[in-house]
């Protein structure tokens, strides 16, 4: 296998920058994937470090793509405009439009529904209209913009747009899930400044850079990884920066075992065109 580029990021929607916004970059070979660089970039510098990447294949990002399509439809209402029919209108559309106008029409419609692919997950995910905590409404804000600002000519974003020649995907993806996935412990990593949560990150870094190892069915599927000493010691130190890293592994799955992801127009339900999807590997499960 030719060296590919993978990378992975895990979003802050936080209004504070520098944020906990964490971008993780690694190499994948025919012995596994390498990663090497893991940075705290924050999420205004997010899109500049992605453009900056030479040939990289494909990436992972950690927050929503999309909103429920009935808040969708809302918001056309709302803004006196014909319906959104692709999500290239809807993504425009958002990048002009002030947060606070946002964050009124979301707080007007009032419920918050999740999209089918944020339902169709083993730990299903927040909705991206969520204000509680965690308010997901202005990562997914910012999140959205950030993608209407990537080089169309170099990115496309899954399952929205078709393909670039020589570009690179761009995937929603969400750690919590790739944890569950690889049989890992999802719950209990995130508390701030406590011993029990950084020794849990600890046990969670050694079993996934372990995984070929383990007693797992369909652990041939996976590729080795290999961190650096300076990209472990913050995956085990941040939350953040390990859900970095585990977005570009999940990323690195997705690459070499496509067949493991769930084909989001198999659902045969028209609103992932708009809605988008979480792509996401298949349980792998301990043998009996």
């Amino acid at each position: 296998m030719t060296p590919t580029l993978i990378a992975g990021a895990d979003y802050s929607g936080a209004k504070t920058v520098p944020n906990e916004t964490w971008l993780a970059i690694g190499t994948l070979t025919n012995v596994g994937l390498e990663i090497s660089q893991l940075s705290r970039c924050g999420s205004h510098k997010l899109a500049i470090e992605l453009n900056a990447v030479k040939q990289l294949k494909a990436v992972g990002l950690d927050f929503p793509f999309s909103l429920p399509a009935d808040f969708i439809k809302f918001l056309a209402e709302k803004l006196e405009q014909p319906v959104f029919e692709t999500w290239q209108q809807l993504v425009e559309k958002l990048a002009f439009l002030p947060f606070e106008k946002f964050l009124e029409l979301v707080t007007e419609f009032k419920v918050e529904p999740k999209r089918l692919a944020d339902k169709a997950l083993n730990r299903v995910a927040i909705s991206p209209l969520h204000r509680g905590n965690p308010s997901m409404v202005q990562m997914t804000y910012q999140g959205m913009k950030l993608l209407a600002s990537l080089d169309p000519k170099i990115f496309f974003v899954l399952p929205f747009q078709d393909a670039v020649p020589f570009g690179c995907a761009v995937m929603e993806t969400y750690p919590r899930e790739v944890l569950c996935s690889l049989n890992l412990p999802d719950t209990g990593y995130k508390t701030k400044d406590s011993e029990q949560s950084a020794t849990l990150r600890k046990e969670i870094v050694r079993r996934l850079t372990r995984i070929r190892e383990s007693k797992l069915v369909g652990r041939e599927n996976c590729p080795n990884l290999t961190l650096s000493k300076g990209v472990e010691r913050a995956a085990q130190e941040s939350d953040h920066a390990l859900d970095a890293v585990l977005a570009c592994y999940s990323t690195a799955m997705w690459h070499t075992a496509p067949k493991l992801f769930k084909d989001p127009f198999e659902t045969d339900d028209m609103n992932v065109f708009l809605e988008g999807w979480i792509y996401t590997p298949s349980l792998l499960k301990a043998q009996a």
